[in-house]
């Protein structure tokens, strides 16, 4: 029996690890900076049917790059000294929004890679917008200001749009803006009110969630649909649709030394959530947890000039591997630690609340226009 242990116990050994000691399931393969100063990356917008990402960062900085080869990249023309904050691509690819501070509101064309002004900084009250979301037939547009104003917008003709203004804020900051095709329905994140739901008729709910200070919120479609919203402070938000039914869940990420800040979905589907001090971590919803997916270890060790910033945009590149993209302009190739790798360390996830807000099937569940 002795003996039979110990042939087993060599023959696990000689079994090869799927992911890094320090429970990375990607490393930093290498790594370059878009320019000598700071740009402020803020955020960076993907389409699954362009081959270019919009990045955009402080005093009016944007630059579309190649989908797959980051350093292949076209600076957008300069036509705004404001910080720009966030950027949404329509859903049909081929055109995106971009806001900032001192009401911002820009157009960029895949076409001609040009940019544009879409909207005037009065219609927006000149407020500091800091979140964009296309609803899913691309007729209108979200706007939220941390000022606490929600605009819709859609384009009018002549290169101008028609800007209308949205009540139902209750005057909170509002952080994220993320839509769903099926339901037809739009999910907001603000700092006080907690998280709201925009219905098909443009009206704003608020659903639950009030407490923690939401960041950013992401939603996932096909399947079974859901949006995960995160805060600073470790919550975690789930929110569920079945049988005309809103259900908001709230947990609690433990075993995490950072907060996180922002939450991406990839092509692929993936749910990925960065920290600061930089780290990534997988979330899977429905009680599938939250699994390590680059620490912060695993970055300082590799010291490719990330640890020191924070990560603003994750994307899919080409063949299983991934780029980042940090709010000081270092861009990085992730490739995974072994092929057929398996899930990172699980951070543990704790149940705080649970609620369920009832919501009528009409104009949720129908994605078709009444106009």
């Amino acid at each position: 029996m002795t003996a039979r242990l110990l042939v087993f116990l060599l023959l696990l050994g000689m079994v090869p690890s799927a992911i890094a000691e320090d429970g990375s399931v990607v490393r930093i393969d290498h790594s370059f900076t878009l320019m000598e100063y700071d740009p402020g990356v803020e955020d960076a917008a993907i389409h699954p049917a362009s081959n270019w990402v919009v990045i955009i960062g402080a005093e009016g900085y944007a630059v579309s790059m190649d989908k797959s080869s980051p350093s292949t990249m076209i600076p957008l023309a300069d036509i705004s000294d404001s910080d720009l904050l966030d950027s949404d691509y329509h859903p049909g690819g081929n055109t995106a929004l971009i806001v900032g501070k001192n009401g911002s509101v820009l157009r960029y064309a895949i076409s001609d890679h040009s940019i544009e002004r879409a909207a005037s900084a009065q219609s927006v009250g000149y407020d500091s917008m800091q979140a964009v979301s296309w609803n899913a037939n691309g007729e209108w547009a979200y706007l939220g200001s941390s000022e606490g104003t929600l605009y819709r917008m859609r384009p009018s003709g002549n290169g101008s749009s028609e800007v209308i203004p949205m009540p139902g804020t209750g005057g909170s900051s509002i952080t994220s803006i993320d839509c769903l095709p099926d339901p037809f329905v739009c999910l907001v994140t603000s700092a006080e009110e907690g998280i709201g739901m925009i219905d098909r008729d443009h009206i704003l709910s608020w659903i639950g969630g009030s407490g923690p200070s939401w960041s950013d919120i992401v939603c996932r479609p096909g399947g079974v649909p859901v949006c995960v919203a995160i805060s600073m402070d470790r919550s975690i938000a789930e929110i569920e649709f079945e049988s005309g039914v809103v259900g908001l869940t709230t947990q609690t990420l433990e075993g995490l030394d950072g907060a996180p800040l922002s939450i991406s979905l990839t092509s692929s589907n993936q749910i990925l959530i960065t920290a600061a001090p930089v780290e990534i971590m997988e979330h899977k919803p429905f009680g599938g947890g939250t699994f390590t997916w680059l620490t912060n270890e695993a970055i300082i060790d590799q010291s490719f000039g990330i640890g020191g910033s924070t990560i603003t945009g994750v994307w899919e590149g080409n063949n299983g591997d991934y780029w980042i993209i940090t709010r000081d302009g270092t861009v990085a190739l992730l490739v995974p630690e072994e092929i057929g790798v398996a899930q990172g360390l699980p951070k543990l996830v704790t149940m705080l609340s649970f609620g369920i807000m009832g919501v009528m099937a009409i104009g949720i569940w129908s994605t078709r226009s009444n106009r």
